[in-house]
């Protein structure tokens, strides 16, 4: 069973794919309100429990993402790149 709660799955698998990701996208759709579409402070809460809990393994985020990272030291830089983006 996945660890990564949703909303953060789906934004991970649809604007964090290696060949979409677009942070301007990503920070519009996050930041408009409660749930326009996502609501950002969950979805940036959910995001950096994952991060502080080492929940994404990068099995599970190579397969959402198509992304290939060479050690979980790499996918935790990358995730706080987004969460950054985020804030």
């Amino acid at each position: 069973m996945s660890e990564i709660a949703e909303p953060l799955r789906s934004i991970l698998r649809d604007y964090c794919h290696v060949e979409a990701y677009d942070p301007d996208i990503l920070r519009v759709d996050i930041g408009r309100g409660e749930s326009y579409p996502y609501d950002g402070d969950l979805v940036k809460s959910q995001l950096r429990e994952a991060i502080d809990l080492n929940l994404i393994s990068l099995t599970e985020y190579e397969e959402l993402t198509d992304e290939d990272f060479d050690s979980v030291e790499d996918l935790h830089k990358w995730l706080e790149e987004i969460y950054l983006e985020l804030l």
